[in-house]
């Protein structure tokens, strides 16, 4: 879930985001409770500002505002929006976190790169779209930067190398593919000599892109084969390298995205067990790529709505993270929490009616949620739960003997389970073969096969509606027909969320 920042708003709304937020399985009622102030050192935090102009904005006169994206882990990046003025002018300001950062602005400024308390101006031309002008501070650096990025020197981020191809292929192929890069990147050098940090973070984008290109493949091997493959874990390494150099881009959070899929999977599938954050940290073995990893964790925790479990682990987060940007983010994103957990009813309403105005008690619905609308009106009074898996998923499988442990302590009176397989890559054949493999049937949980009780196109923008980006995901809703939980965090075999159901069934 992305955070969306309105920077013409009063400076306080920039700490509440537009992320859809609800009370997590992991905290009780807040208001029995107290907890500790998080705070973090405020390193880097001085804020730059972008100002700028569209010209010849009668070529695409619907543009009404611009997006500037600030790069996080996957669905976590934050959004600034700001209207284009009627003269073509726009401005935002924004903390940095960091000694020297990229972002962008959406479609017209992939790579910008600032420091904190720059102030830069930017020139888009919607005529020539592809070479906006950067002036002010960081000028140069930004220049030479997008000769490279935005001047045919530099490649596609994505390799598009098939993910089904052999071992032995897929290597002669990324090699191939990245040789070319290293021979565009010279060209580009020997013409502009650019400064040393350009040299160095050219060379660097190429290397981010090559190992996470690896990351992708590894981790789509073991979702095809259902077996650990570690041929990459001695990159780790080499990739942690990546996280030593100063300059931060989008390429890193990505590559620590598939390396909490690639490196847990394996160890499900080797050892049939969902491994802790220590077991994972243990297999890396490396320092960087660890505070990475811890931080992507705790933003998992804090965007499945928990507060308690980062101020109870305080010093443990902080003897283990201690790059400044990383706990920018976290406070940051901890504050917004905070905000969100004191009115989860709006969420709610939110996710399952789309825009809602709190003063009115008008919902309105959609036409493709009726399916879930239905199990809402059949289910009135009771708790339901939603499981939302694929028969390619391993982690999806690993939690269906917890699914049906959960399933057996409580009344279907008082909790209903639907099994929600996606049914697009999945087969109604490979469904059923599942089903049957794991004794889904006869155990009061209703299986559903998303293509023919919900319609594929139905279910497509459900899935966006709700957020759902990645399977399994999960919705707890209570007996007053409100989404109180959801994410991957709430899944069966998360022993938090058996409180939490114990609490809300008793409610």
């Amino acid at each position: 879930m992305k955070h969306c920042l309105f920077v013409f708003l009063p400076i306080f709304i920039l700490f509440i985001s537009c992320r859809q937020k609800v009370q997590s399985n992991f905290q009780p009622d807040i208001s029995n409770q107290t907890e500790t102030v998080y705070d973090f050192p405020e390193e880097y935090a001085e804020e730059i500002i972008i100002t700028g102009k569209v010209l010849n904005r009668e070529f695409y006169p619907q543009e009404k505002e611009l997006t500037l994206i600030i790069p996080f882990f996957r669905d976590m990046e934050n959004q600034y929006r700001t209207p284009i003025q009627e003269d073509g002018s726009f401005y935002f300001t924004f903390p940095v976190y960091a000694k020297i950062r990229e972002v962008s602005i959406r479609n017209y400024a992939e790579h910008l790169y600032v420091h904190p308390g720059d102030s830069i101006h930017l020139e888009i031309d919607f005529k020539d779209m592809f070479h906006p002008k950067v002036t002010g501070d960081a000028e140069k650096l930004n220049q030479e930067i997008l000769a490279f990025t935005e001047s045919g020197y530099y490649y596609m981020r994505d390799y598009g190398i098939r993910h089904d191809l052999s071992v032995e292929d897929f290597e002669a192929e990324l090699k191939k593919e990245y040789n070319t890069r290293l021979e565009r990147r010279a060209e580009y050098l020997q013409k502009y000599n650019p400064m040393q940090d350009v040299v160095m973070f050219t060379e660097e984008l190429l290397k981010q892109d090559y190992y996470y290109t690896i990351l992708v493949y590894a981790s789509q091997c073991q979702y095809r084969t259902r077996k650990e493959f570690a041929r990459y874990h001695t990159l780790l390494p080499e990739i942690n390298k990546l996280y030593k150099k100063g300059i931060l881009s989008a390429r890193l959070f990505d590559i620590v995205d598939w390396i909490e899929n690639y490196i847990p999977t394996g160890m499900v599938l080797k050892n049939k067990e969902y491994p802790t954050i220590d077991d994972i940290m243990s297999e890396i073995g490396e320092n960087e790529l660890n505070q990475y990893l811890y931080t992507k964790v705790t933003a998992n925790s804090l965007e499945a709505n928990d507060t308690i479990s980062l101020s109870r682990k305080r010093s443990q987060f902080d003897s283990i993270v201690k790059i400044p940007h990383l706990q920018g983010q976290i406070a940051q994103m901890y504050r917004q929490t905070k905000a969100f957990l004191e009115n989860p009813r709006s969420v709610s309403d939110n996710l399952l009616y789309g825009k809602y105005n709190e003063s009115s008690n008008t919902l309105t619905p959609m036409s493709y949620m009726e399916s879930i609308y239905k199990i809402l009106e059949e289910n009135r009074g009771k708790v339901i739960y939603l499981d939302f898996w694929a028969t390619t998923c391993p982690l999806c499988l690993a939690e269906m003997e917890p699914l049906k442990k959960l399933r057996s302590k409580y009344s279907t009176q008082d909790l209903i389970i639907y099994s929600i397989c996606s049914g697009g890559n999945d087969t109604k054949m490979q469904w059923e073969l599942c089903l049957d493999k794991y004794s889904m049937k006869n155990h009061d949980i209703e299986c559903v096969y998303a293509a023919d009780y919900i319609g594929l196109e139905n279910y497509q923008k459900i899935t966006k509606q709700f957020k759902i980006n990645r399977l399994p995901y999960y919705i707890l809703i209570n007996r007053k027909g409100q989404i109180i939980d959801y994410g991957a965090a709430a899944r069966p075999s998360n022993p938090n969320l058996l409180l939490r159901i114990e609490e809300i069934v008793k409610q």
